[in-house]
């Protein structure tokens, strides 16, 4: 058997355990570079030019949505074909979708040309810097096949399981992000430059990408074809991401906008803040849903009950995390905001952060089923899902602030998130009978919930620290107890005697 059709014959603990690691320290990472290297860079470009490489940031960022959800459709196809071990066609896929998503993108590409002089109009930029800011949005346009190819590499690589190799270069893209402007600056201060630079950095990580997935398949090197047919699962799938793409950015931020409109800017503020410190939670079920999609590819056709077991121990797992967490920031919010950012703040926002606590975690645990039927070729399910309650969440949003401002908006997103929640996991159940089938553990939720509760009624700092310490207590006990395994108590065991020996 050849090397790449092992690569899904042991699903085990370790191997999920290591690669989720591996995501959540390419996550990490970049993100730790930026708050060292922020500072330095503000005050070497000043505030606007600063803020023109910060709109060049998030352009790059989001060029990447225009592969279409090609990428993530390569990833399941390919983990799909390697479970299956038909690894013979994964080499006309590949060559075939990195030709159709760098047509589309050259396409889209030199359409942007067209209406670069209109960006620096909608970001009221300065007269003198706008003629550098146009040549540096007429680079960033060219760089579009360039970042919509290399989500489509980082996905054939996904799905060959190379999270080690992806992250390495993922954090080292991170730290050049930062790093590159602030060395630029040491020989001149020109934005064109930082950016040239910027792309040029993706260049190289393009043809690491491409030398990763050469050496993955011995095929894709040797045999390169162009098959449409080949391609038509691919797009099948990508159809969905994309509109999923499309319609949940848009339901994620639809809150600040309504509250904009309907209170004040200043009030977008103390909502924003919490929201965008909460949310960072995300990068946990980001990392494992990450290396669990194509698990659930290249298992569901040839040993669902397997796909169905991994995926029923990663929402567990990913509800145990993050419940104790969200437990110290719901109960500390108030003295957290108010040791961050004063008490007046913290009047304001420390109830926003509870109840976005709780949203957050429910769209952590939401992750799991949304990448469970992706996996298994069954995008339509969740984006079907958002665009019917979508009208529901912005009718229920706007009602909820007209009526009780930034923490009914708060309050909105909470429940919408729980009822979104509940929904992919009916769904699931009537689809394909997944349920946590343990009534012991079901029944063990009750306690946890009303200790979040409790939380949220909590006003003196000794009373928090007495209930925090009877958590800490019992939770440990209620999770070992009900939650973990046979076989993962033996797992948990076996590993905490080697390294203890």
């Amino acid at each position: 058997m050849k090397k790449t059709d092992n690569l899904y014959t042991n699903y085990s603990n370790r191997a999920i355990a290591k690669n989720t690691l591996f995501n959540l320290l390419g996550n990490v990472a970049p993100m730790l570079v930026a708050l060292f290297f922020i500072p330095p860079l503000i005050k070497g470009l000043g505030v606007e030019r600063f803020g023109i490489l910060s709109i060049a940031w998030m352009i790059i960022g989001y060029f990447s949505l225009f592969d279409f959800g090609i990428g993530r459709g390569l990833t399941k196809i390919i983990a799909e074909r390697i479970g299956l071990n038909q690894t013979d066609q994964i080499s006309k896929i590949f060559w075939t979708s990195l030709f159709l998503m760098m047509s589309i993108s050259l396409l889209i590409a030199i359409i942007l040309l067209f209406f670069i002089t209109s960006l620096t109009e909608i970001f009221n930029i300065s007269e003198h810097l706008k003629q550098e800011s146009e040549y540096i949005f007429y680079i960033l346009a060219l760089s579009i096949p360039l970042v919509t190819t290399m989500a489509g590499l980082k996905g054939v690589l996904e799905a060959y399981q190379k999270f080690a190799v992806i992250n390495i270069m993922k954090t080292f893209l991170g730290i050049l992000t930062f790093l590159g402007p602030l060395i630029v600056l040491i020989i001149t201060n020109s934005l064109f430059w930082i950016v040239v630079f910027l792309i040029f950095t993706r260049v190289i990580i393009w043809m690491l990408y491409l030398i990763q997935c050469l050496n993955a398949n011995k095929s894709i090197r040797k045999e390169i074809k162009i098959d449409f047919n080949s391609v038509r699962p691919v797009l099948r799938f990508s159809i969905w991401i994309t509109v999923a793409n499309i319609f949940v950015p848009f339901m994620f931020y639809s809150d600040r906008f309504l509250i904009g409109a309907l209170i004040s800017a200043a009030a977008i503020t103390y909502y924003v803040t919490p929201y965008e410190v909460i949310t960072k939670l995300m990068l946990i079920p980001d990392a494992l849903s990450g290396v669990l999609f194509p698990v659930f590819s290249a298992s569901f056709l040839s040993k669902p009950d397997i796909a169905k077991k991994i995926f029923l121990r990663g929402a567990k797992f990913i509800f145990l995390i993050l419940y104790p967490i969200v437990f110290l920031v719901t109960t500390f919010s108030f003295e957290g905001i108010e040791f961050w950012l004063g008490e007046k703040f913290a009047q304001t926002s420390s109830f926003i952060l509870q109840l976005l606590a709780v949203g957050v975690m429910m769209n952590c645990i939401s992750l799991i089923p949304t990448n469970f039927f992706q996996g298994i070729g069954k995008p339509k399910i969740p984006t079907i899902i958002i665009l019917i309650e979508l009208p529901f969440y912005l009718s229920g949003m706007w009602f909820a602030i007209d009526y009780a401002g930034i923490n009914g908006a708060a309050m909105a997103f909470m429940i919408a998130a729980t009822m979104n929640v509940l929904i992919l996991y009916i769904t699931l159940y009537k689809l394909y009978s997944i349920r946590f089938n343990s009534t012991t553990k079901e029944l063990s939720i009750i306690p946890l919930i009303i200790f979040l509760a409790v939380t949220f009624l909590l006003s003196d700092v000794y009373l928090k620290i007495i209930v925090a310490l009877c958590f800490f207590i019992v939770y440990p006990i209620i999770t070992w107890k009900f939650f973990i395994s046979t076989e993962e108590k033996l797992f948990i065991v076996s590993k905490l005697r080697l390294k203890f020996r």
